[in-house]
């Protein structure tokens, strides 16, 4: 069954499930980077708000030989449980409390033009300064919402505010972490990391590896990495999650990491993960990364 025949299906036999009890509807969900997935709301007639369930999954499923009964029953198990988890609308319209979980990341300018013409942003390269709430506690811990324009204007406050609550909750509660390649590969394999002196590649992220890329903000971070390693250094823009630095030490050409960013972004990052296909470079002397 193709795609669009098993969502109208699939849209069918929910309908059927629930009696008219509850609204199903499907929505066209744009994501980071302009990707747009589709999303059913199972709605009951008193909830303020219910929980959006990708559609993709349960393809996948349904073509490894699940029926659409099982998938109809999951998915409205899974509507009820997310529900049970819903974060608390009071606290996310109170600036007040809403303050302390706001937090930054970054993604693509470009790929992000037109969703960005109705969020608060700041242009940093050929990157973007996003802003969003986390939630905290529960099954929902570390789930996030996209802050809008129309948020600030509900909150009663404005972009400077934000920015600076922001600034002081990321870098603080997502603290950075930078690991060699090699030690790294060692950790995820079991074996003892080779004694080679000076890594070649290092990973640059957040103690949780989520929406990690934005450590190259944090005040002085990249300043005083350039001290310890003592020279200036390349940024690769791994994914929004994390980036990968390279020490100019002449083993690598700008061409030859700009085509590397090529091949890991189309064969290893997911389409809505990734942030650049350029390269950056911080000049530890000039204390300033540049393209």
């Amino acid at each position: 069954m193709e795609y669009e025949a098993f969502k109208e299906t699939l849209m069918d036999f929910l309908r059927e499930k629930t009696g008219g009890e509850k609204s199903i509807s499907l929505h066209r969900v744009e994501k980071n980077n302009g990707i747009e997935l589709d999303a059913l709301v199972v709605r009951g007639k008193r909830d303020k708000i219910a929980p959006m369930i990708y559609l993709k999954p349960f393809y996948v499923d349904f073509q490894g030989g699940l029926s659409m009964e099982e998938i109809a029953v999951q998915i409205l198990q899974l509507s009820v449980t997310e529900k049970q988890e819903e974060f608390s609308l009071t606290e996310f319209e109170d600036y007040r409390k809403a303050r302390t979980k706001v937090y930054y990341k970054l993604v693509n300018y470009d790929m992000n033009k037109r969703k960005l013409q109705y969020m608060p942003h700041i242009k940093y390269l050929d990157l973007a300064v996003v802003f969003y709430y986390r939630l905290e506690g529960g099954k929902l811990n570390g789930a996030s919402i996209i802050i809008h324009d129309c948020n600030l204007h509900a909150w009663g406050i404005e972009k400077e505010q934000l920015v600076k609550d922001a600034l002081l909750n990321t870098s603080r509660k997502l603290p950075y972490t930078i690991q060699g390649m090699e030690a790294l590969i060692a950790e995820l394999s079991g074996s003892q990391p080779r004694i080679t002196g000076e890594e070649l590649m290092y990973i640059l992220t957040n103690e949780e590896k989520y929406y990690g890329a934005a450590v190259i903000l944090y005040p002085h971070v990249l300043n005083h990495i350039a001290k310890v390693l003592k020279k200036n250094f390349y940024i690769l823009p791994s994914s929004v999650h994390e980036c990968i630095l390279v020490p100019d030490q002449g083993q690598y050409s700008r061409i030859e990491l700009k085509r590397m960013v090529k091949e890991v972004n189309d064969s290893q990052v997911e389409d809505e993960e990734i942030l650049s296909y350029e390269i950056y470079y911080y000049d530890c002397k000039k204390e300033v990364l540049m393209m």
